[in-house]
């Protein structure tokens, strides 16, 4: 509802081919760049005018443009997707910038930057004002009903949140959504979720930790084997009687002592870029690990949660952290897709986490058969004959 899909759909493939070219590119280029600087480094003009020396500088800076450039968009579509999800949930059509900061971990100035700047690229239907002297983000045409399946009883949405209908005590409950010509429901699968982790956790959870498991080890083996390679090449570096014995062997093509120590630091430098490589990978996939491992503690402590609704600071302490390094792991278990079925929200002026909160976009709430094309209250199901909006609250 808020985001451009088509837009961000180019953007990550343009992501994927910029990330592609840059990393082998610099990869490339840095690698000859550092062999030419560090074999003329007594001269450093002859370094400067050797073969494709401009060339490679020039691609090295293009490349660094890129990949900063792929890095950040990123980033960005994942904030952009975590606002839209955010902005859907919500039942006011008005949200404060503190609310979002409360929740992102970030200020509300931040906050207001990436939504401001959000809007050319990522996102839409909003807008940022101020609602008496508060700013806020106003979302475009949102008309909102919350009714419980059991009764049918309409309430308003402070009953909805606390989910149990302040009439029959069900905890069926659902709300009907229209924004910008859509319509999703938002519903409570909390009785799915209790005493079953699986619901929480993302697909194929065990397997991707399996996965990282094996990639880091085979990572860190390869980064320790680089390590000492490099060891040895630089003990050879300053032993003479090593380079006395290469210069006197047969099998030998250089002929001084200066070219040998050359071609060693050559080998210094393509075995430590290989290092820092499977080093920096293996860190990265470590911190992955960490993460999945973390949501499928949480995954644990949701199932067994006797509200849908858990303050931060409740949740699962790892390595003693503090609040506000919960808030920072809950969300990148979120991000990464290895949590489902929870979010951040505000209520009561706390940041919780929303257990089974479900958003079923342009279906009939009544029969399930799907809704093409624009919509309003009036909008009638072609399928059963019933209307998708009953009673009206217009925001």
């Amino acid at each position: 509802m808020y985001l451009k899909e088509n837009v961000i759909k180019l953007l990550h493939v343009k992501n994927v081919i910029f990330i592609i070219v840059s990393v082998f590119s610099i990869l490339v280029c840095g690698t000859y760049i550092i062999s030419e600087f560090t074999y003329y480094r007594d001269n450093i003009e002859y370094a400067l005018e050797a073969v494709s020396m401009k060339s490679s500088i020039i691609w090295i800076i293009i490349s660094a443009v890129l990949l900063v450039l792929s890095t950040v968009s990123r980033s960005m579509i994942k904030k952009a997707a975590f606002y839209s999800s955010f902005f859907e949930g919500d039942l006011d059509g008005f949200v404060k910038y503190s609310d979002l900061a409360a929740v992102t971990g970030k200020k509300p100035s931040t906050v207001k930057s990436q939504l401001t700047f959000f809007r050319f690229i990522y996102m839409k239907n909003y807008r940022l004002t101020k609602k008496d002297n508060v700013e806020i983000v106003e979302l475009y045409s949102k008309k909102i009903t919350c009714e419980c399946r059991s009764c049918g009883a309409h309430m308003e949405k402070r009953a909805f949140f606390t989910n149990t209908c302040p009439y029959c005590g069900s905890s069926d409950l659902f709300a009907k959504v229209l924004a910008n010509d859509r319509f999703y429901s938002i519903s409570s699968d909390f009785q799915i979720g209790h005493k079953n982790p699986d619901y929480y956790k993302g697909k194929s959870l065990n397997l991707k930790l399996l996965i990282y498991s094996v990639l880091n080890c085979i990572g860190l083996f390869l980064a320790i084997c680089m390590f000492f390679v490099d060891v040895t090449y630089i003990s050879n570096y300053f032993d003479h009687d090593y380079q006395r014995e290469v210069l006197l062997s047969n099998e030998n093509h250089l002929y001084s002592y200066d070219l040998i120590k050359a071609d060693i630091l050559d080998s210094i430098i393509y075995v430590s870029i290989f290092f820092i490589v499977f080093f920096v990978l293996s860190y990265l996939g470590i911190k992955r690990q960490r993460s999945i491992v973390n949501a499928k503690s949480y995954a644990e402590f949701f199932s067994k949660c006797g509200s849908p609704f858990v303050e931060v600071k409740s949740l699962p302490s790892f390595f003693h952290s503090r609040e506000k390094k919960k808030l920072k792991k809950f969300g990148k278990a979120v991000e990464y897709r290895y949590l489902v079925h929870c979010t951040l929200e505000m209520h009561n002026n706390a940041v919780v986490a929303a257990l089974a909160k479900k958003i079923v976009k342009d279906q009939c709430p009544s029969c399930g058969s799907p809704i093409s094309g624009a919509v309003n209250e009036s909008y009638v199901c072609r399928y059963c004959g019933r209307g998708i909006m009953d009673v009206i609250v217009k925001k």
